[in-house]
């Protein structure tokens, strides 16, 4: 399930070029929040097992406390800041960005690069 979110996402950053206007802009936003999610999917498959329990807790704030437990403080800063940017793809207008710079496929590209790179430095 996880790799079909993100391969989800590398599909709409094959695609974004054949849109236009708002109608890019909100498969742009699409393409950021699906790479998150198979994010955070591997992340839960991976950690499960190792032996983490997810039922009943929420996958976005546990995810942190699971990675400062392991010690990968470097993963928990860069995990947050993925986060932001999924938030900001999904909830803000241009002017409230926190931390996405511009919805635009350079954007989206890079987004997915950081995902991929992630969870091949989580190396569980």
């Amino acid at each position: 399930m996880s790799k079909g979110f993100l391969k989800i996402s590398e599909d709409i950053l094959k695609n974004v070029d054949t849109y236009s206007g708002s109608q890019k802009e909100f498969y742009i936003r699409t393409g950021i929040s699906r790479a998150y999610y198979g994010l955070i999917w591997q992340l839960k498959e991976r950690l499960e097992k190792q032996g983490y329990n997810f039922k009943g807790k929420n996958i976005h704030h546990f995810i942190p406390k699971v990675l400062a437990s392991l010690g990968r403080f470097d993963l928990v800063e860069e995990f947050e800041n993925l986060k932001i940017i999924r938030n900001d793809a999904d909830y803000r207008l241009k002017n409230e960005f926190k931390r996405l710079k511009r919805v635009d496929r350079k954007e989206l590209k890079s987004y997915i690069k950081d995902v991929h790179l992630f969870i091949s430095r989580l190396g569980v």
